[in-house]
């Protein structure tokens, strides 16, 4: 097993622990959302006229509606705001539907009434829902403070740890790439595909089946290549390779070329 293959082992093992973690988090961030919509529901269960009912939308969105009908005649909705405390709500706005009916039998008079007992809810207790959601904000809010720090060490050995491999990995390539044979790009045997590299911005060369450098400039910056193309040879057919050569090629574009066609390399 060589060295990259050791550090990415100890990579992914950092990337479940802080899987792990998160998913904790998110869980906690359910429970939170939940114990929020009990609390609504504790507060919005009245009777209402045959027909109306109240439905609990969300941690922060109350319903009333009536029939089968998946719109509301009236909303309640808890707004908050991102403080130095973290999320807290602060208010309630209650949103009226409008309509224009001509008046005939008792259904208006049940309309306004189902509207009547769900604004007094609103009215009479917006201030304690406001409170016990701000409660439960705050305990979750402390859950989560809790295991923060770890997931934020692990987030600080799987960026360290990455930039090890990234390296090693740069001084991997960059040997094979002074090798002898420098790197191969090869496909499989039923795939006439090689890809394209682009040398320069207004220079690119197709079939591209490897890469060999032969001096790299004083900065590391940019290197000199030999680059074997596979073309066709029309008179028999036959595939065939020649090498052409380029100067000061920026190495992040060599980096960029096997980086795409990792696959491919052999």
């Amino acid at each position: 097993m060589t060295r990259v293959e050791v550090l990415k082992m100890r990579l992914d093992d950092l990337y479940d622990q802080k899987y792990g973690i998160d998913d904790r988090i998110d869980n906690l961030g359910k429970r939170n959302k939940q114990q929020k919509k009990l609390v609504l529901e504790k507060y919005f269960n009245t009777e209402l006229p045959e027909d109306y009912s109240i439905v609990v939308r969300s941690d922060e969105n109350v319903d009333l509606r009536v029939g089968d009908s998946n719109y509301s005649i009236a909303d309640v909705y808890f707004y908050d705001r991102w403080s130095n405390e973290g999320n807290v709500i602060e208010k309630a706005e209650i949103n009226l539907s409008s309509f224009r009916a001509e008046v005939e039998g008792d259904w208006i008079g049940k309309r306004f009434e189902a509207i009547s007992k769900f604004v007094m809810i609103a009215e009479d207790f917006g201030d304690d829902i406001i409170a016990e959601l701000n409660l439960i904000e705050s305990r979750y809010r402390k859950f989560v403070e809790q295991i923060w720090p770890a997931r934020k060490e692990l987030k600080k050995a799987i960026d360290s740890q990455s930039e090890d491999i990234d390296k090693l990995e740069k001084e991997n390539m960059m040997e094979r790439l002074f090798d002898e044979d420098g790197i191969s790009i090869i496909t499989e045997s039923d795939d006439k595909y090689l890809p394209q590299f682009e040398v320069k911005w207004d220079w690119r060369i197709s079939n591209v089946a490897g890469l060999r450098a032969v001096k790299k400039s004083t900065s590391g910056k940019s290197v000199d290549l030999e680059i074997k193309r596979r073309f066709r040879d029309w008179e028999s057919n036959d595939w065939k390779f020649d090498t052409i050569k380029a100067e000061k090629v920026r190495f992040d574009k060599v980096e960029t070329f096997l980086r795409r066609n990792q696959k491919f390399i052999g």
